[in-house]
């Protein structure tokens, strides 16, 4: 397989990023761009590699189990993750609500972990989901601690779009939250991304000043109305990280 051909068959197995089903080629194609007998051969060969199955007796198509493999490989692999588990358990156990771990990639943060709540056992892990990071307590948390340079490059890649009623889409008023993430070492977010959910977020620094994401304590909004409280839970999850960052992360 040649790079181009390899580069086409990544993005038609990404259009199910943004899918909660099945797609067909005509679908896929809409996404990427490509023509349809270019995702065709795309669809094809991922599915002969089991990365797409075909849904039985039709022409719809869903990632495969082969998809798993890279997946295990490198959370199997990441420092970061297996570092941080003990602390996010710690957490979710200690405040009684929800501990995530999460990544910037681009312009968006992308979950690696979940410990949930003991009312969430049965919710499935939204491992791999992503969100603009201008809009999470994660991604500002993360963007307060980055060097200004990179800092401008992610704000520039954000589209600042609604995600709910309440989400922040004035760029200076995204930049004035980053701003306070950066004197109370953590970000607060209450429903601009899921109505009736609130978070606060801390970025882990690592030993060599590299950022490597960011610790998440989430749950109802009436968890963090209070304001004394709310900075009992920030102050833990910026503990959290520190000590996180503490560890040797690359």
């Amino acid at each position: 397989m040649s790079s181009n051909a390899l580069l086409k068959a990544l993005h038609a197995l990404e259009t199910f990023q943004h899918s909660s089903g099945s797609l067909t080629v005509k679908e896929m194609s809409g996404v990427t761009g490509e023509t349809e007998s270019s995702v065709q051969r795309s669809a094809y060969t991922l599915e002969t590699l089991g990365y797409l199955e075909r849904e039985e007796g039709g022409n719809r198509y869903v990632p495969g189990r082969s998809c798993l493999r890279p997946v295990y490989g490198y959370l199997r692999n990441n420092r970061f993750l297996e570092t941080a588990t003990p602390y996010l358990i710690d957490l979710s156990e200690r405040f009684e609500t929800r501990a995530d771990l999460t990544v910037l990639d681009r312009a968006d943060i992308v979950y690696l972990s979940r410990i949930p709540n003991k009312d969430e056992l049965l919710n499935l892990s939204p491992l791999g989901r992503r969100w603009p990071a201008v809009s999470t307590a994660s991604g500002r948390a993360i963007l307060a601690a980055l060097p200004e340079i990179e800092r401008q490059n992610v704000l520039g890649a954000s589209t600042y779009s609604r995600i709910t009623p309440h989400t922040l889409n004035d760029p200076q008023a995204v930049l004035d939250a980053i701003i306070q993430a950066q004197v109370d070492g953590y970000a607060y977010q209450s429903e601009e991304v899921l109505m009736g959910a609130a978070s606060v977020g801390s970025a882990v620094i690592g030993a060599d000043g590299q950022v490597h994401g960011a610790v998440i304590l989430g749950g109802p909004v009436s968890v963090f109305e209070d304001i004394a409280q709310r900075r009992v839970l920030g102050e833990a999850v910026k503990q959290a990280t520190l000590a996180i960052g503490a560890y040797n992360l690359s």
